[in-house]
Order: structure tokens, then C-alpha cells, then sequence
């Protein structure tokens, strides 16, 4: 079902190749000078960034490194460095603008939600209350959801875990469901309970660390994806507009032109 994909590279990627280029741009540094390492809940992450054709910006691979989110703990504490203790900063211009909608990311379901809420704006021309496709949060494995959109209901669907996900899958290629917009997160609860998590044992935090994420989100000024000036200026001064040569070269992928082993 590859061809039912979204071609949008992962926010790594993303961001990767926007480092070495757009960014570059902005430093004024040859991109070959960067070296991009992301932090991630997630171990597939390390096989992603290796993948050869994640290379779009022309510097090496677009992401260098990819570290686990448990690994950075491990190297926080074996340097007794208490992040509790370190002052809050500000995150670096011109990227270092987030909204809720990003944050949400993280939990099952979240990617669903910012992505309804900038549809929304787009069908209506206004933004929808932010919190009014609440329908589809929460940790059952599948979720559906039927949302109205201007004159339009969409059908969506939502699984985290690879058995649920196959279930749905299963379910959309007997015939038995058909769906407009399906999202599927690998690990229960989406990254929040990624396999690169630190442990705690007995534990499943994934709800706990989704209701924070949520709460995040609700006390951002900005919750629309569309809303997010760092990203409307990157258009404006380097993208152009949304599936430009730039943007469908940087931000978009080919999946026939990788393989995943078994």
C-alpha cells in the first residue's frame, strides 16, 4: 500500500534537510560544516537517517545522527548534569518557534488532530475551536473518527501498535472500512511510548507523557500548524509555497526509492 502513502519525509528529515540549507543559508556556513543530530523517543529514527536517498540537501547525509531520548539521559547523568537544575533558555531564531499542534505530535492520535485543525481552516477559511477534534485522542489501539469539514465529513482513523495497525490495515483491504485519512503510529500511544524512552520498570508511560504534551499544547498561544511565523517566513523567503521544486525536493520523499528489510 505504498502508493496510499504520504510522500512527507518525517519531522527529522525534515528538519535535516532544512538545517543544511535553508539554514545554512541563513548562518551564512557551508552546510558541509553541519553536523545535525536529532533526539528522538524513537529507535527506527537510526535506520531512517542512514537510508540513502535522505541526502536532498546535497551535504552528506541530512541528518548525521540520530540519539534515543534514553541515551541522552544516560549521557546527562554520566556527566552529572541535572536538567532539572539548568536555567530555561529560548530555543535558537529563525527555527526555534513551536506550536501545540507540533507538540502534539508525540501522542496517538496527534498528527490526526493538527493536521484537522489546519484542514478546517483551509475548507472554512477560519480556524476551528482548537480543541474541537478532541474525538480522536486517546490509548484505544484503533480509533475512528467521523469529522465535519465545511459540507464534508471526513472519515478517519487511528492505530498505534503494529498489530492494531495491521488489524486496520486488514480492515481497509477486505473492504470492510474505507477512510479517508488514516494515521498510524508504530509504538502504543504513539511516541510518546517510543522503544527509546527511558525505562522505568512496571511502567507504561506513554498516557502520562501524552497528557503533558496535550496540556503543552493548551497553553501555547499558537495551536495551528498554518499559525507558525518561523515556518511562514521559511516559505516566504525560501520555499516559495507549499509543494514548490525547493519544498518537494527538501520536505518530500520517494518510498519506492528505499527498501526496509525483514
Amino acid at each position: 500500500m505504498t502508493p496510499n502513502l504520504s510522500t512527507a519525509k518525517s519531522p527529522q528529515q525534515m528538519f535535516g534537510a532544512v538545517a543544511k540549507s535553508y539554514y545554512a543559508n541563513i548562518l551564512d556556513v557551508d552546510p558541509k560544516n553541519i553536523f545535525s543530530v536529532s533526539i528522538m523517543p524513537c529507535t527506527a529514527k537510526k535506520a531512517e537517517c542512514a537510508i540513502p536517498t535522505m541526502n536532498d540537501a546535497g551535504a552528506g547525509q541530512d541528518v548525521d545522527l540520530s540519539i534515543t531520548t534514553r541515551e541522552l539521559d544516560i549521557a546527562l547523568k554520566s556527566e552529572l548534569i541535572n536538567p532539572l537544575a539548568l536555567e530555561e533558555e529560548e530555543f535558537d531564531q529563525p527555527l526555534g518557534v513551536g506550536t501545540g499542534a507540533a507538540v502534539i505530535f508525540g501522542a496517538t492520535g496527534g498528527v490526526m488532530e493538527a493536521a484537522l485543525r489546519t484542514a478546517a481552516y483551509v475548507v472554512e477559511g477560519k480556524n476551528p475551536k482548537p480543541d474541537a477534534f478532541k474525538v480522536v485522542r486517546g490509548l484505544d489501539g484503533i480509533k475512528e473518527a467521523e469529522v465535519k469539514l465545511g459540507d464534508t465529513t471526513v472519515k478517519a482513523a487511528i492505530a498505534s501498535g503494529l498489530g492494531n495497525a495491521r488489524k486496520l490495515i486488514e480492515k481497509v483491504r477486505s473492504g470492510e472500512a474505507e477512510y479517508d485519512f488514516v494515521e498510524i503510529m508504530a509504538c502504543p500511544g504513539g511516541c510518546a511510548g517510543g522503544g527509546g524512552q527511558p525505562i522505568r520498570d512496571g511502567e507504561e508511560l506513554a498516557g502520562e507523557r501524552g497528557e503533558i504534551l496535550y496540556a503543552i499544547d493548551e497553553n501555547n498561544p499558537l495551536r495551528f500548524s498554518h499559525e507558525n511565523p518561523s515556518v511562514t517566513k521559511a516559505y516566504a523567503d525560501y520555499f516559495v509555497k507549499p509543494l514548490s521544486h525547493v519544498s518537494h525536493k527538501l520536505l518530500h520523499t520517494d518510498h519506492d526509492a528505499w527498501q526496509v528489510h525483514d
